[in-house]
């Protein structure tokens, strides 16, 4: 029988398909050996800890996606504010297919998920908040008013990311989208 190998980067997105479509709880070891193309015992081989290390390993996998492709771009600035919040919608449609594909957030934060993992993906919430409430700040807000836009803009993604699985209707993560990327700078008061 042929040796199966996958290299570390394409294992890691593989895992994290079968996390964001079934949740910790519902990712069964037979369905992540079946996607990744490697045996039950290759998996606990690289992952000694079985679901728990996968799950780790996919919750910093995505953190460091988050951090490069989507916080770090708003926390260095280099472009007018409101052409790094389209960049960052831009991104998140990609990262989340236009609302066809699930949030980490919203799968691994159910039920008794592992406190370390509900502490990792808390980490990269905050540091999404912060990174908008320094966006909106650096366009002229207060910092109160910075924050409260920052956490409805949070708040309205994971809502239309849960509303568009519910209804089937593709258009609500796009139109959600549209309507922040038209309102977070809207007329804030100075």
């Amino acid at each position: 029988m042929a040796h199966q190998t996958i290299d570390d980067h394409s294992l890691v997105e593989s895992l994290f398909e079968v996390f964001r479509s079934r949740g910790y709880e519902g990712a069964t070891l037979s369905q992540l050996a079946e996607v990744t193309g490697l045996k039950k015992s290759s998996l606990y081989h690289r992952f000694p800890a079985g679901k728990d290390d996968m799950v780790k390993a996919v919750v910093l996998y995505v953190s460091e996606q988050l951090h490069t492709h989507v916080i770090g771009p708003i926390l260095k600035g280099e472009e007018e504010p409101e052409k790094l919040f389209d960049s960052m919608i831009t991104t998140i449609k990609g990262l989340y297919s236009d609302g066809r594909k699930n949030c980490l957030l919203n799968v691994l934060s159910l039920g008794d998920a592992n406190p370390e993992i509900k502490s990792l993906l808390k980490k990269d919430y905050n540091a999404w908040l912060a990174a908008l409430i320094k966006l909106g700040m650096d366009a002229g807000m207060k910092q109160q008013e910075a924050k409260a836009r920052s956490e409805h803009f949070m708040i309205v993604m994971q809502g239309a990311l849960v509303v568009q699985r519910l209804t089937n209707n593709v258009l609500t993560f796009e139109n959600s989208m549209e309507y922040e990327k038209n309102e977070f700078f809207r007329q804030h008061v100075s």
